[in-house]
């Protein structure tokens, strides 16, 4: 039975102290200044709390983080900059007919988006606005917190720190996680780019989004198999892999020659010294892995030879890039140079690209604002294509893999014997 989520109100939420005149300006850098004015959501979940009333509590709180990371509650102008002018953010009551439970239960992705302020549908959207909230109460009691945060002006990382410090404030009136404003000092934009790096986002409007979840003994499994790995490294071969095979057999196949893997990485902790993992703004490179495909033969990709590229590129990425990145005279050129360079990659006629971005081990399961800890987390439908995202499961010993692929590579994907050797499309409340 589908369900439906009604906006009650939206107000706009103010930091609770005024940005001083000297932090009015927040001044972008490069890596925010490639990346795209796109908008990942999430969801947390959360089952109800006997005579709570979650709305003052949770705005209050926003409220008090918002004057810490004050970027938030500016405006974005252009590639350059954030007016840090206390604008605010929008903040969005919601009610729905139905129990948490039932959700959970019936779940159907396509339905997720109602608990997001911001989707792909949305009409004339303002990309100025860097982050929007809703607050969904079921009639359970239970409530689902939708977030979502333009990637103009910070990453995953960037994001979630924030959540975190959100729920902290919230559950104990204490702040804790400090964000610090040095990327863009150290990696300044350069005004308007004078070339098209060429990185584009695949959009696609007929695309299947799917949840896969490993379990703890299908990871160690694969992990076994694959040594040495991360099981990250063994997930992702494997999807790699299964997803290879289905674009061989789809309409697709015929004019692909070879497929790359993108894999996204945290930078913070790869600088010599470490960046805070606080550190706000866009820190994230990436690096290819490349597979040619035999249409010649039917002979099985070997699990083993992907895990080795994906660790070669991310050793060299590690070893190579990263002390290029941090030369003081030469590392924005590097990052300049670098991103043309995969982007030039990426546009190779007859090349499908799948973009590896992991969320594991970011302690999104821990993250309480007052109602304890996420019954379940979830995302959206998203346009992007061939985008393969990551992250721990709710025990935290296992991996959920969210597949975006289009319809008839997806169809194919999902009935993989590889794949379902190691993995189920089990409802997301077990």
């Amino acid at each position: 039975m589908a369900f439906k989520v009604e906006i009650k109100s939206t107000h706009i939420v103010k930091p609770s102290s005024s940005t001083p005149d000297h932090l009015k300006t927040h001044k972008l850098s490069l890596l925010d200044q490639l990346s795209p004015s796109v908008y990942p959501p999430i969801i947390f979940f959360y089952d109800s709390k006997p005579d709570s009333n979650p709305t003052p509590r949770l705005k209050a709180a926003l409220s008090r983080v918002l004057a810490s990371f004050y970027p938030y509650a500016g405006r974005i102008s252009g590639d350059g900059f954030v007016d840090c002018n206390d604008d605010g953010i929008p903040y969005s009551e919601a009610i729905v007919d139905c129990s948490l439970s039932h959700v959970l239960k019936e779940w159907d992705l396509s339905l997720m988006r109602q608990f997001v302020p911001l989707t792909e549908e949305s009409v004339n959207p303002d990309h100025t606005i860097p982050l929007l909230v809703q607050v969904t109460v079921f009639k359970c009691g239970g409530i689902a917190i939708g977030a979502c945060s333009s990637h103009k002006i910070g990453d995953a990382a960037n994001f979630f720190t924030f959540i975190r410090e959100w729920a902290n404030v919230s559950l104990n009136d204490n702040l804790v996680l400090v964000p610090e404003f040095t990327i863009s000092s150290l990696f300044p934009s350069i005004g308007s780019l004078n070339f098209d790096t060429a990185i584009k986002i695949p959009m696609n409007e007929k695309l299947v989004r799917k949840r896969f979840v490993f379990d703890a003994s299908s990871v160690s499994s694969l992990k076994a198999q694959t040594t040495p790995s991360s099981c990250v490294q063994a997930v992702s071969a494997l999807v790699w892999k299964c997803a290879m095979n289905a674009v061989k057999k789809s309409v697709l196949g015929p004019d692909t020659k070879a497929s790359i893997a993108m894999t996204l990485v945290n930078m913070r902790g790869r600088l010599d010294p470490p960046l805070p993992e606080t550190s706000f703004g866009n820190f994230v490179g990436s690096f290819l892995a490349e597979k040619t495909l035999d249409h010649d033969h039917d002979g099985e990709i070997e699990l083993g030879g992907l895990v080795a590229q994906l660790r070669h590129g991310f050793k060299e990425f590690c070893d190579v890039y990263m002390k290029e990145v941090q030369d003081p005279k030469d590392g924005i050129f590097a990052i300049l140079n670098y991103s043309k360079k995969i982007g030039e990659m990426l546009q190779r006629s007859g090349t499908e690209v799948f973009t590896f971005s992991s969320w594991c081990g970011f302690p999104l399961y821990e993250i309480d604002f007052g109602y304890g800890k996420p019954r379940w987390i979830s995302v959206t439908n998203t346009p992007f294509r061939n985008g393969i995202m990551m992250m721990d499961t709710k025990e935290g010993n296992g991996i959920e893999v969210w597949a975006n692929l289009e319809e008839d590579v997806m169809a194919i994907f999902e009935q993989d014997h590889h794949l379902l050797a190691y993995c189920s499309l089990i409802p997301c409340d077990e």
